[in-house]
């Protein structure tokens, strides 16, 4: 079935490549091979792709944008891995009318979007400076920071859900929670967004969104280390957001390694691929970072970053 798939993507002549290595597209670099990788060039083929895929039962399929909050088992992934379009949307952001919305596609990377929200006046989107990966793939994890995620400025979406069908959807189809969405482990995919904002000159959007780059940079790992950014979700402790980070590191976890994985010495909740870290190793910190902080805390912590599974499951 793969091998057909593969056949009918050349003669469309869409990009993609069987037993490709995965790892080389994710931030946290880790993954053996995925069965067959898909790499659309523009957003029609990622739909033709997506509504072909919709149209073979049996064949695992998943779709993941920028690759930065993802990490793959060490083997064969028996699976259709398709990326988001990594080149520029054949057509850019477009505000509406009134200035107090606009449109975008789920392929765009966060960073040049915000460059482009500063150019044309639409802000109330600086929170997401400095979060790595598209847009698509914001909303489906809930991205934020600085106490705002995608949940509060989403207005609604186009996707494409299971059966192959292009939907016009409302924020309320998300389901939104904490770091979580119906896409989060879902197979649907989200073409593009409709995003609140608010009007505001270039230099107080930019300054603001340079603020909070600079924030993260001097308390995050450098973004040149392979890292899935925050790994664990902050917990609620006696009703109250407590720093996952800082439960680690009152666990004198920092700097732990296993393997070629290791707690971060800047911030505890985010782990570093050394350079060769397998999925294995980070099975095996992720149970012992959480094994100590339930023991001193009486907390379980959740992990906020994908898995996916030898047959293509997210969990």
């Amino acid at each position: 079935m793969f091998a057909a798939l593969a056949g009918w993507l050349r003669r469309q002549q869409i990009p993609c490549s069987e037993d490709a290595a995965i790892a080389p597209h994710l931030y946290f670099r880790i993954g053996g091979t995925v069965r067959l990788l898909v790499s659309p060039e523009s957003g029609a083929q990622r739909l033709a792709v997506l509504q072909k895929l919709a149209a073979a039962p049996g064949v695992p399929w998943l779709v993941i944008g920028g690759g930065s909050n993802i990490a793959f088992s060490d083997g064969l992934t028996r699976a259709v891995v398709v990326l988001a379009p990594a080149a520029a949307p054949a057509t850019g952001p477009r505000l509406e009318a009134d200035g107090q919305a606009l449109q975008v596609d789920g392929g765009m990377r966060n960073q040049p979007f915000l460059a482009w929200c500063a150019a044309n006046g639409a802000g109330g989107l600086e929170f997401l400076s400095g979060i790595p990966g598209t847009l698509g793939g914001a909303a489906a994890v809930n991205a934020g920071a600085f106490g705002r995620s995608i949940a509060d400025v989403l207005l609604g979406a186009d996707i494409v859900d299971e059966q192959g069908n292009v939907r016009a959807v409302d924020a309320g189809h998300f389901a939104f929670r904490y770091r979580d969405s119906s896409f989060k482990l879902g197979r649907g995919a989200v073409l593009a967004l409709r995003l609140r904002v608010t009007p505001a000159d270039e230099a107080q959007i930019a300054g603001k969104a340079r603020e909070n780059l600079e924030y993260r940079l001097r308390r995050h790992p450098p973004y040149r280390l392979a890292s899935a950014g925050c790994f664990f979700k902050n917990p609620l402790a006696a009703g109250v957001k407590t720093s996952a980070g800082k439960l680690i590191e009152e666990c004198g976890l920092k700097e732990t390694a296993v393997g070629d994985l290791a707690v971060a010495a800047e911030h505890a909740n985010f782990l570093l691929n050394r350079g060769r870290g397998t999925f294995a190793d980070l099975q095996r910190l992720e149970e012992k970072i959480r094994a100590a902080v339930a023991a001193r805390c009486g907390i379980v912590l959740e992990r906020e970053v994908i898995y996916v599974s030898e047959d293509g499951v997210k969990y």
